[in-house]
């Protein structure tokens, strides 16, 4: 059922107007005409059941049929700092991580990053494919993409974190199954390095700053992946 998502609450049997964007995607681009159902979630991350009133080109009106809790969110709040890289490898990140369940997602260029900062920001393209990835998979959130940041700067946003996971393809001891097993968390920081991965001073870093340093197994992951292989494991872990 096609999903929305809006910033104010809803009440039960109330009617409500979307806003321009909105109205257009219904009316113009998935042609929905009136008395067709679809779910718009609120800001309280509940999801209300609504039927089409009435539509135009940039106006439509729906009438609230339902509301309930939306059980899709995980019980645990993983941010994803990811090194910015290269191309659809970004886009394909933010939309399998948004898939998975994560909470946010901040860009961060670390030492090894093959693409640069500039002025030219992604945040927007990102920021959509976070929605269509939330809409498509049932989501309660739309998950944030944040602003770049460098990575020491990540380093302290992470701090607060109650897990802090530092995938590295030179660590060979410590495996991520170690770091989780019999433990419960609510919050989670994962760190994934660029195409070229991360240097020897960054996981220094890492370490120094308590994160834990871990292996992911026997191969080597591409970056588009990694961040989604422990998305997964995480899910596994609290979830499954």
């Amino acid at each position: 059922m096609t999903r929305l998502f809006v910033d104010y609450k809803i009440d039960e049997n109330t009617d409500f107007s979307l806003d321009k964007e909105d109205s257009r995607y219904i009316s113009s681009v998935l042609r929905m005409r009136v008395g067709e159902e679809l779910i718009v979630v609120d800001d309280d991350g509940y999801e209300i059941r609504s039927s089409v009133l009435s539509l135009s080109k940039d106006e439509v009106v729906l009438r609230a049929l339902e509301r309930s809790e939306n059980t899709s969110e995980s019980p645990c709040k993983v941010t994803l700092y990811q090194s910015v890289s290269k191309g659809e490898r970004m886009d394909l990140t933010i939309q399998k991580s948004v898939e998975l369940g994560v909470y946010k997602i901040v860009p961060v260029f670390s030492e090894r990053c093959v693409v640069k900062p500039g002025k030219d920001s992604k945040i927007d393209r990102w920021q959509k494919i976070a929605l269509e990835a939330a809409r498509q998979s049932g989501r309660g959130i739309i998950p944030e993409v944040a602003s770049p940041m460098s990575f020491m700067e990540a380093l302290k946003d992470a701090d607060d974190k109650a897990l802090k996971l530092f995938p590295w393809e030179e660590e060979h001891g410590q495996t991520l199954k170690h770091v989780i097993d019999g433990t419960t968390f609510d919050s989670a920081a994962v760190f994934i390095g660029p195409e070229g991965g991360f240097s020897e001073d960054e996981a220094q870093s890492a370490k120094d700053a308590g994160l834990s340093l871990v292996t992911l197994g026997r191969r080597i992951l591409r970056t588009e992946t990694a961040g989604p292989a422990v998305l997964a494991m995480l899910l596994y872990h609290n979830e499954l």
